[in-house]
């Protein structure tokens, strides 16, 4: 084979130019990485890929929830790479989270916070004024003092159509009435708690049109259950697995649930004396549930 041929054929399978990709295509590319390679290692490749990187498109969905105390700690990969590239010395979730919605520029429409926010209040008052268009919401346990914040920030978040809370909200009842006045389009519901009267009468009152229910792992008196599944009667989807507070093979409770298509109430019991010493109200949590300080 000629000198020129050879040239010519080894040309013809070297890689292709990645850096002269049109933006389009890189960040069509760029949908399947991860958001730590999108925000720590394409900007730094060369100025179309920084470019690309910084697609509002691309951070619309921030799920921080998955693997996050292997992602953001500071002794992390994560960390290490922003101090290898940026010259960050001190790397924290709050500084990743903003420079995540920075990126969105009001784009993102879900979000997962995992239970890692140094400053709630700010964070939460951060996430309500830059991203307004957020359709799923996901909030990890809050304290007392930030869950009582939370019906002001509701109406920020008008589009909202998911919304998952770790631990119910004392606030619950205010919540409910916010969601029903600032987001019609809400369809899911998850949540987690001791769910007492005022909470089981707020969901029927004020969420009647939601299709879809989670409160597994709740304290949840039958009494409540039935105010629940009478007031929302839109519902295709109910799950209160695990529960305490009434049997899964309640009679009144099944013909209750038998027309909703997914009903599953598995595993969920009465209280007896045993279980009252061992569970007290919003404390309730079974053997899966492990707190990390």
């Amino acid at each position: 084979m000629a000198e020129g041929e050879r040239r010519s054929a080894s040309s013809s399978l070297s890689p292709p130019p990645w850096a002269e990709l049109e933006t389009d295509c890189l960040v069509h590319i760029f949908r399947r990485l991860e958001l730590e390679d999108l925000a720590a290692a394409a900007p730094l490749m060369c100025r179309g890929w920084r470019r690309a990187a910084a697609d509002p498109s691309l951070w619309r969905g921030l799920d921080l929830r998955r693997d996050h105390l292997a992602r953001f700690m500071p002794w992390g990969k994560l960390a290490a790479a922003f101090a290898r590239r940026y010259g960050v010395e001190r790397f924290g979730f709050a500084g990743f989270l903003r420079l995540c919605v920075a990126r969105a520029a009001g784009s993102a429409d879900d979000l997962a916070l995992p239970p890692l926010l140094s400053s709630p209040a700010a964070e939460l008052d951060h996430v309500s004024a830059e991203c307004p268009a957020l359709r799923r919401l996901a909030l990890p346990k809050l304290s007392s003092a930030d869950e009582a914040r939370l019906p002001e920030l509701i109406p920020r978040w008008r589009r909202l159509q998911h919304l998952e809370l770790d631990s119910k909200p004392s606030s619950f009842p205010a919540v409910a009435a916010q969601l029903a006045l600032h987001c019609p389009g809400l369809a899911i519901l998850k949540t987690s708690g001791s769910i007492k009267a005022e909470d089981a009468a707020a969901m029927a009152a004020s969420l009647p049109w939601l299709h879809s229910l989670c409160l597994d792992r709740s304290y949840l008196p039958k009494q409540e259950l039935l105010t629940i599944l009478a007031g929302c009667t839109e519902l295709r989807e109910f799950s209160a697995r695990s529960c305490v507070g009434f049997d899964e093979k309640d009679d009144e409770v099944l013909k209750r649930g038998g027309s909703i298509a997914r009903f599953d109430i598995g595993g969920s019991r009465l209280l007896d004396e045993h279980d009252n010493e061992a569970i007290n109200g919003d404390d309730y949590c079974d053997s899966s549930y492990v707190e990390v300080i």
